[in-house]
């Protein structure tokens, strides 16, 4: 058999191919076989009606033109020829065939292969006449060897009415499982390219959000380094030309914090976790960058930590430290505040860290602007995403002269045991 029923798709994997594909070498091989036996068996007859090198030969036909025809030329054409030369196969095999059927009983055997290809390619209602006309040809044949003639009689169609009933039966559900093998195979076929589409979609997905992240850790990183150089510089320039010292003290600062984005530049060019966090706790990297911050600024800067400490993922580590940066710098450019409390907060579920500024507050209904703030924009609009990332929330409670409170809450999880060890 050379092919199924419906048209095979033209990409053919060895790895999945069809049930009937993976019979088909099997096929050939029983084909062969139904040849050779009656060959072998009417070669080591006694008497027979044909020499026995005719019978060689026309066997020899028979099993070249079934490999010409069925196993080279109609598996390399399109499907609707394929139909064609299996219709000129059969009609040179019974040919080849009759003769050698005539001499020996045994090639009746051969004839159970000519079946199999009418059911397999041809139509159905060709299928059905090519059945019925084999089978006449069959009794024909049968009649001849016994030397009697052919009786059409009740129970002759009446045996080959249900022989050919439940052949086609047969082939109707074979043809079925045929069909829905060769659907499954376009589907797996349709799933795979899906897969392949959405692997690349995922794939860019990842390179855009990897892209926000980087972009994050410079804002949070060497941004906010040349913000706190610029502001001592701009110190140091009003300190002139009165106040040697305050100068000194500002090129200073602004000289550490230079230094301090350089190694955080470099760091960044080798790997994306912080520093600080790679020598320290969470806890330990908040509290020294809030001294840090608080040296830097002149604030006066108050660090807590309630609850019991636990290591958290590193995404969610960056993302706390990143926020106090982000907030310390807000405090320092717009709220022209005297004192923040900055608290780490360990709690069943989530991790929380407040910062809490006296400053001068905003009104959280009126929506701030780049140009009056000098952040670009970018400052609080990068924390939300990088908190929402972690599945987080940030939460802004301010008023005029009031102040401001920067809440940020990131979900955690943690062992029973543990839990039961932290606060509400």
């Amino acid at each position: 058999m050379s092919g199924p029923i419906s048209t095979p798709s033209p990409v053919q994997k060895a790895s999945r191919r069809e049930a009937w594909e993976r019979w088909v070498i099997i096929w050939h091989l029983v084909f062969y076989a139904s040849l050779a036996i009656p060959t072998v068996l009417a070669l080591l007859s006694g008497e027979l009606n044909l020499s026995k090198s005719t019978i060689f030969a026309l066997s020899l036909a028979l099993g070249t033109w079934y490999g010409l025809i069925v196993i080279w030329l109609a598996p390399k054409t399109q499907w609707k020829y394929q139909i064609a030369w299996t219709i000129i196969y059969l009609v040179g095999a019974v040919l080849l065939w009759f003769p050698l059927a005539r001499t020996h009983w045994a090639y009746f055997i051969t004839a159970s292969s000519f079946y199999g290809m009418m059911w397999g390619i041809l139509p159905f209602g060709l299928a059905v006449l090519g059945n019925v006309i084999l089978t006449a040809v069959i009794i024909w044949i049968q009649a001849l060897n016994l030397g009697r003639p052919v009786t059409l009689s009740t129970e002759l169609f009446l045996i080959g009415a249900v022989v050919i009933g439940w052949a086609a039966i047969l082939a109707l559900w074979m043809r079925t499982i045929m069909r829905e093998s060769a659907a499954r195979k376009r589907l797996i076929e349709q799933l795979e390219a899906t897969q392949e589409n959405l692997a690349a979609v995922e794939r860019q997905a990842g390179v855009l959000e990897e892209r926000q992240r980087v972009a994050g850790e410079i804002h949070d990183t060497l941004a906010q380094g040349f913000t706190s150089i610029v502001m001592q510089l701009e110190a140091a320039d009003q300190a002139l030309p009165g106040d040697v010292h305050a100068v000194q003290d500002h090129i200073h600062k602004a000289r550490e914090t230079a230094r301090g984005s350089l190694k955080e530049a470099r760091r960044l060019v080798l790997a994306l976790q912080p520093e600080s966090l790679e020598e320290a706790s969470l806890g330990e990297a908040l509290r020294r960058e809030a001294a840090r911050w608080a040296l830097d600024s002149g604030v006066k800067t108050v660090f807590s930590l309630t609850g019991d400490s636990l290591t958290l993922d590193p995404q969610t580590e960056v993302t706390l430290l990143r926020a106090m940066q982000e907030s310390l710098t807000n405090v320092q450019k717009h709220a022209k505040a005297q004192n923040v409390n900055i608290t780490l907060s360990y709690m069943a579920d989530r991790v929380a860290l407040d910062v809490q500024d006296d400053g001068q507050g905003f009104d959280p209904q009126i929506p701030s602007s780049a140009s009056s703030s000098g952040t670009g924009g970018l400052g609080l609009g990068v924390m939300q995403q990088r908190v929402e990332q972690v599945g987080g929330e940030v939460i802004v409670e301010s008023a005029l002269g009031q102040g401001t409170t920067l809440v940020v809450q990131i979900p955690i999880e943690v062992d029973p045991l543990e839990a039961e060890s932290l606060p509400e």
